[in-house]
């Protein structure tokens, strides 16, 4: 039996999931909800799927989970609604804008016996299964994230740590199975109300030290991890979905060997949706759960604090020279 599974969102992230879920064999793509007329006949005239103003509409129909693609902003109060229903719910990642609505969230979720899952979507590029099984058994000295680029003007409600920042937060206590012990963080604000820069550094309770770079002023996109061992340092790109293995280093000659590792192509809201539906269709353990995204949330939320203060304090200094 396919999945009976419905869309809220029809901006740039929601189209994807129609797209996507409009093709696969595991689901049924029962209808997309939004308030935007116009991108809803869009939908409707490409894929020639149900479309719905009201979000209750879509809810009322026969139907198994949902998928919601929105602003943050209003991730809590869709998502209470959709599990008043009784569905299974993808929320895209934050799970939500704080952290008072994702524990909200999580709590619902559990009351009412329906499967909730955060799209940290990086977890199913298909570098990251390929760069957990090259580093499997080794001890990470080090993980370094750069994730720039332009200024999305579709986002409005948040800045750029929860935007961009939470993929790479997420994907370092994934990678290394450890609590954050360490948290600094610096920001600035250039073009808009919230952070467009950011640089955070963290020590895991493991001995691992990591730092990511985001900002939305870089005018090209650039997703790149790397990752060092004693015996290994990988390279990483999130965009081309390639990485290289660099490892036995010779003394004598001041080289390493160098290895393409090797990565098995897919897209990653694909394999995302993919797990989610066997997930909710098979009965069997989220992949990435509520908990997980109130984790990387709640790190988010405590370099913004950070880098806040931070931020602020030396202005004030700045002022009174």
């Amino acid at each position: 039996m396919k999945l009976k599974v419905g869309v809220i969102g029809a901006g740039s992230m929601g189209i994807n999931h129609v797209r996507v879920l409009s093709h696969m064999q595991e689901a049924s793509l029962v209808g997309v909800a939004d308030i935007d007329d116009k991108a809803l006949k869009k939908i409707h005239k490409i894929y020639e799927v149900p479309v719905f103003k009201n979000i209750e509409e879509l809810l009322n129909q026969d139907i198994d989970a949902v998928t919601i693609a929105v602003p943050t902003s209003l991730h809590r109060n869709i998502a209470l609604l959709v599990i008043k229903h009784g569905l299974h719910l993808l929320v895209e990642k934050p799970i939500a804008g704080n952290i008072p609505d994702a524990e909200e969230i999580i709590a619902a979720a559990d009351k009412n016996g329906v499967k909730l899952m955060v799209g940290h979507i990086e977890r199913f590029n298909p570098i990251i299964p390929t760069i957990r099984n090259a580093i499997s058994g080794e001890r990470i000295i080090s993980i370094d994230i750069t994730r720039v680029g332009p200024y999305p003007p579709r986002i409005k409600d948040v800045g750029v740590i929860i935007d961009l920042g939470v993929h790479d937060i997420d994907l370092i206590c994934f990678l290394t199975n450890s609590d954050f012990v360490d948290i600094d963080c610096h920001i600035s604000n250039n073009f808009t109300e919230f952070e467009d820069t950011a640089m955070l550094t963290f020590r895991m309770s493991n001995g691992t030290l990591a730092h990511v770079t985001t900002n939305w002023i870089t005018p090209f996109k650039r997703r790149m991890i790397q990752i060092a061992t004693p015996d290994k340092f990988i390279e990483g790109n999130f965009i081309t979905m390639q990485a290289i293995e660099y490892s036995g280093f010779r003394e004598n000659h001041g080289s390493h060997v160098v290895s393409p590792l090797r990565t098995q192509i897919g897209e990653p809201l694909k394999l995302e949706l993919k797990a989610f539906i066997d997930s909710v269709s098979n009965n069997i353990e989220l992949p990435i759960t509520g908990e997980d995204g109130l984790k990387a949330l709640t790190i988010a939320t405590e370099c913004l604090k950070i880098g806040h203060n931070s931020y602020f304090t030396d202005i004030k200094q700045r002022n009174l020279v």
